[in-house]
């Protein structure tokens, strides 16, 4: 068993493939959003944004598995504002 699991980009093409997929092996599926979607049912949702570190602790707490599956949080501007990444 690979115990709780979050995913980020839940909402997308693969992510909602994934979400089904893990939720139909019994494993239980948390999904960080950013705003309200369709998930697959049995799935629960904890709202919150990757360029908000503040946001992240209520999403993490208990997971063991994570899946990164976002392609794209706002372009690099707004990362290099937030301090989430630097130019070389």
């Amino acid at each position: 068993m690979v115990g709780k699991v979050l995913i980020t980009g839940a909402a997308g093409f693969i992510g909602k493939r994934l979400t089904a997929r893990l939720l139909a092996e019994g494993v239980e599926v948390r999904c960080l959003i950013r705003r309200a979607t369709t998930l697959p049912e049995g799935a629960t949702t904890v709202y919150g944004d990757l360029l908000q570190p503040d946001t992240l602790p209520a999403a993490l707490s208990g997971i063991d598995t994570a899946y990164y599956l976002v392609h794209a949080m706002g372009g690099t501007g707004q990362a290099l504002k937030n301090g989430i990444v630097r130019r070389p």
